[in-house]
């Protein structure tokens, strides 16, 4: 995988989730939906194992260093740690189902991101909620899964919107794991 076109692709995706954040909000709540889950989905399907794995890790850090938390008092922290974890396996639900899903149409892309998000707010959630157990920092798990698996059904939105970009973009990764023989990235 080019880790170039990777670091380029993250970064425009990153911009538009958070510049869209106060556009795409429901309602009055926090929740919107993540533009870069599915690009982290789009990876873990077509890259190697391991580079999907990396490439989910970065961007979950990044993620934590882009998101801070307001702690009572009214003072913010960063917290690096529990969205590079949930990106991490999330990445692992793709890889271990990319065998069973037909790589050359949108809707698994469509359908994994949820799934994927699912996986990454459960684990936010539970850290957050550990985390509030020995040092409060104001937040219900409860209720920030019930947001997190709102978002992450709200993603499949960005996947709708990303699936023909990133695959016309997909040659540039150079995605070169065996497993995309049989489905070449080719353009169509």
């Amino acid at each position: 995988m080019s880790w170039g076109v990777y670091a380029i692709v993250m970064w425009i995706v990153l911009g538009i989730d958070v510049g869209l954040r106060s556009v795409l909000r429901i309602g009055e709540s926090d929740i919107t939906p993540s533009f870069v889950l599915p690009l982290i989905v789009f990876i873990s399907l077509y890259a190697p194992g391991r580079t999907a794995m990396i490439a989910s890790l970065i961007t979950g850090f990044v993620i934590d260093m882009t998101s801070p938390i307001t702690i009572p008092g009214g003072s913010t922290i960063l917290l690096p740690g529990p969205n590079a974890l949930g990106m991490l396996l999330a990445c692992q639900l793709v890889l271990g189902a990319r065998g069973l899903v037909f790589l050359n149409s949108p809707i698994t892309l469509i359908v994994l991101t949820p799934l994927a998000g699912a996986i990454w707010q459960i684990v936010i959630a539970a850290v957050y909620g550990a985390r509030e157990l020995y040092d409060p920092i104001g937040s219900s798990a409860g209720a920030m899964l019930v947001d997190g698996l709102v978002r992450s059904a709200y993603s499949a939105l960005p996947a709708l919107v990303l699936w023909w970009p990133l695959r016309w973009i997909g040659p540039w990764f150079g995605f070169d794991a065996p497993h995309t023989g049989r489905y070449s990235m080719g353009r169509r």
